[in-house]
């Protein structure tokens, strides 16, 4: 049987960087029910505060082609409850992390409100030969994350290829290795999402040490990447996108300098990225984002 694919997106209605990510989700959800070829995803799953869910339902009731549910992040990681001070970034991570507590499709595509569709995608593009797609980037990039990882999962940090390591957001989750990755983080008085919250106390006398700091950095894709890759998974449940047989990626980066960018290269058939990002720490409002698009998707925001 063809593995299934389920999607994921934490939102909250005001995001990051003063930009409104619920009106930035029109670009996402206009570019998916353009390009997403129907029945690709068996469940898009919404993740807010408990506070926005009946404004972010509302909202999103238009797009009924895509099959949308959205649910409270205290609901999905209810440990949140006990780190009220904890950063929009921790927290869309943790969400990430744990889609397979409720999604229950072998694969999840991860979004943020700032990726938009590029080009028509079929689920074979995304999953092919019945393995997720996979992107990597240079672990120069962000070096910490990678060894804090590592120290969280008592790994030395040249597991998998120690030059190149998962990218960013969009990325394709293996609920069979998240599974396997939440249950090693642990331990017999804390779930794993407690083990991370715990990391983000600054002022609690547990984290005035040196070996907080060292853990306290990491990323849910490195996390990811280094337990896949030491646990023999890696390839039994991915594939490398960019190469001749997988021409395919997930993310082409040339939105940014937005001001260079153009927009006809990312929807144009040359470009091998099915998805693109114009990232919120731009602070451009959605209007400047669609003015640069707006000829390159044809569907726009239904009228309620």
């Amino acid at each position: 049987m063809a593995p299934k694919l389920d999607a994921i997106l934490p939102l909250k209605v005001d995001g990051s960087y003063g930009v409104e990510d619920l009106r930035r989700t029109d670009i996402l959800m206009s570019s998916l029910s353009e390009f997403l070829a129907p029945d690709t995803l068996t469940t898009f799953l919404v993740v807010t505060p408990g506070a926005e869910v009946a404004a972010v339902k509302d909202y999103l009731l238009c797009w009924s082609s895509l099959p949308i549910e959205v649910m409270a992040e205290e609901d999905l990681v209810p440990e949140l409850a006990r780190y009220a001070g904890l950063r929009g970034w921790r927290k869309q991570q943790l969400v990430k992390l744990a889609s397979s507590r409720v999604l229950s499709s072998e694969f999840c595509l991860t979004f943020d409100a700032d990726v938009f569709s590029t080009r028509p995608t079929s689920l074979q593009e995304l999953l092919p030969g019945g393995k997720a797609l996979i992107q990597y980037e240079s672990r120069a990039q962000h070096p910490r994350w990678w060894a804090s990882s590592a120290r969280l999962l008592a790994l030395t940090e040249t597991v998998g290829d120690p030059e190149r390591g998962m990218s960013i957001t969009p990325a394709i989750l293996s609920k069979t290795i998240l599974d396997s990755l939440t249950r090693q983080l642990s331990t017999s008085r804390y779930s794993w999402a407690e083990v991370l919250c715990r990391l983000h106390r600054p002022t609690h006398p547990s984290n005035w040490v040196l070996s907080r700091f060292l853990r306290s950095k990491w990323t849910e894709y490195s996390l990811y990447y280094l337990h896949a890759a030491a646990s023999g998974a890696l390839d039994e449940y991915h594939v490398e996108g960019g190469t001749e047989g997988v021409p395919q990626v997930l993310l082409g980066h040339e939105a940014h300098p937005f001001e260079a960018w153009e927009p006809a290269f990312t929807f144009g058939s040359d470009n091998p990225a099915l998805f693109c990002l114009v990232g919120s720490k731009s602070r451009l409002a959605p209007g400047e984002v669609w003015d640069a698009i707006g000829s390159h998707i044809s569907l726009r925001r239904p009228m309620t």
